[in-house]
């Protein structure tokens, strides 16, 4: 009377998951039998995306703390899977060897947030200004969830740990490395953009080595990470200010 086995229809499926409460079921010889229509697999599909960027999600804020506190040395998987909650196998599911995590976790936290193209929103209308503000706010709210996300004990930990994290991935893995220097060089592109409409529209004067001053407004910012980053961590107020001051010196009167 009902399939003991997986039967598969052009429109409908039986199948035996082992865990989804919200289809009605029936019991058949210990077993539960679900009807599934096209719309309720899709359902299931998308439930299991979820739950497995969920996990992948756990595991790489997880392991990116101990490395940022530990170092990739000092990390063993016995503390990820105590500080994830997840076990061997799990971890071992998303990477390969304590090697591999290491780099995935460094591509989404560091590869991915220091892409300008995520840090900040950017329109060819915004004046060289507003650029400024957008990309201090961007470095500010980068912070913001890198701190709150890892629990690091204070700002100036999460910042030499991050400054650290990024010298041992330039030993660790050149071709992070040649990612980590294009994204500089995509970072400075987008300020000789915004740099070459702001002498267009008038708003700084002509003359200027374009390319020189973009480099420079980069340079603050990792100036002071890395200063900074021997006291409080970096200081978004100060950042400000001296990007308004080179601002200031190229501005049109």
């Amino acid at each position: 009377m009902y399939p003991s086995t997986y039967t598969y229809h052009k429109e409908h499926k039986y199948i035996k998951p082992r865990i989804h409460n919200r289809l009605n079921g029936i019991f058949y010889k210990s077993t539960i039998i679900f009807w599934l229509n096209e719309k309720n697999i899709l359902f299931l599909q998308k439930n299991n995306r979820k739950m497995r960027k969920s996990n992948k999600e756990t595991l790489y804020r997880a392991a990116f703390r101990l490395f940022l506190i530990k170092q990739f040395d000092g990390v063993s998987i016995s503390d990820i899977e105590e500080e994830s909650g997840m076990t061997r196998g799990a971890v071992f599911y998303y990477a390969n060897t304590k090697l591999d995590l290491f780099k995935k976790v460094v591509e989404y936290y560091i590869l991915d947030t220091q892409d300008v193209n995520n840090k900040v929103s950017y329109t060819s209308e915004c004046t060289l200004i507003d650029y400024i503000n957008m990309y201090v706010n961007g470095i500010e709210n980068t912070m913001q969830r890198l701190f709150e996300n890892m629990q690091m004990p204070s700002r100036e930990n999460a910042c030499r740990a991050y400054i650290s994290t990024l010298l041992q991935v330039c030993t660790l893995f050149p071709d992070i490395k040649e990612r980590y220097l294009l994204n500089l060089h995509n970072d400075i592109s987008r300020w000789v953009s915004v740099i070459n409409s702001a002498v267009d529209n008038g708003e700084v004067v002509e003359g200027i080595d374009v390319l020189s001053i973009a480099k420079q407004f980069v340079c603050i910012f990792y100036g002071l990470s890395v200063v900074d980053s021997m006291s409080h961590g970096l200081n978004i107020p100060q950042l400000r200010e001296q990007m308004y001051t080179l601002y200031n010196i190229i501005k049109k009167v």
